[in-house]
């Protein structure tokens, strides 16, 4: 099995659905740039974390699985990328567009909101350098400090700048996480069962799913899948939301 055979046989059919719900509830042409947009902002922000982790071999994938490669990336871990950000984003404004809110609030950045965000994004550099010991003598941490230290910042200044935009719909966006997360994690253990991609076991928990998947990799579906779903609320016209 190639990992452009896995998109054929599960991410693509997941769009499709997620796609076909979004029709459903009536979609709209004016998202079309808003989603692509994002979709661009999620390949930026996403490929130097996933290019690291593949250079120090905390996952790998078969050559022979694959097209070919961006520096150390998949082609086709690129597009995943880009396909679970359609996922989440079609799925998260068809659930909205079942119930649309009345008077939806816009983005305002506030000084005090502007303190919180520098606050947090110091301490997050601060953070970052003070760790390095620890995480140099804690190499089996090295998939989920990845993970949460890259993702989980983005998730809370989202929601410093923008909590009275998300919480009216945090019935929505927890769905959204829960549905995407769930399908992904389920269709990895396939993809690992049949050796598309692989992790090193020195830098991962232990702590398997089905006894195949790390932990760290389930959080990392529902993490991606949280912050998709929060961004595509803040990046689409006020009145989708």
């Amino acid at each position: 099995m190639t990992y452009r055979g896995f998109h054929y046989r599960i991410t693509m059919p997941l769009l499709a659905a997620c796609y076909g719900a979004w029709i459903l509830q009536g979609s709209r042409a004016d998202v079309a740039l808003p989603i692509l947009f994002l979709c661009l902002i999620v390949v930026v922000f996403t490929f130097p974390w996933d290019n690291w982790a593949v250079r120090r071999l905390l996952w790998e994938f078969p050559d022979e699985r694959l097209l070919f490669r961006i520096d150390r990336l998949p082609i086709e871990e690129i597009a995943f990328f880009v396909l679970q950000t359609l996922q989440v984003s079609f799925l998260t404004l068809a659930f909205c567009a079942t119930e649309p809110i009345s008077n939806p609030r816009e983005i305002v950045f506030t000084p005090d909101v502007m303190l919180r965000l520098a606050v947090l994004f110091s301490a997050w550099g601060i953070i970052g350098v003070g760790s390095t010991k620890w995480r140099e003598s804690h190499v089996n941490m090295s998939y989920a400090w990845h993970l949460f230290y890259w993702f989980l910042p983005v998730v809370i200044a989202q929601w410093l700048f923008a909590a009275e935009i998300l919480m009216p719909r945090i019935d929505v966006i927890v769905l959204s996480t829960i549905l995407i997360g769930g399908v992904l994690s389920i269709a990895d253990v396939w993809a690992v069962r049949r050796g598309i991609w692989f992790f090193d076991s020195r830098q991962i928990t232990g702590i398997y799913i089905a006894r195949v998947l790390p932990w760290e990799e389930v959080a990392f579906f529902f993490v991606t899948s949280l912050l998709v779903a929060q961004s595509i609320l803040l990046f689409v016209p006020a009145e989708l939301r």
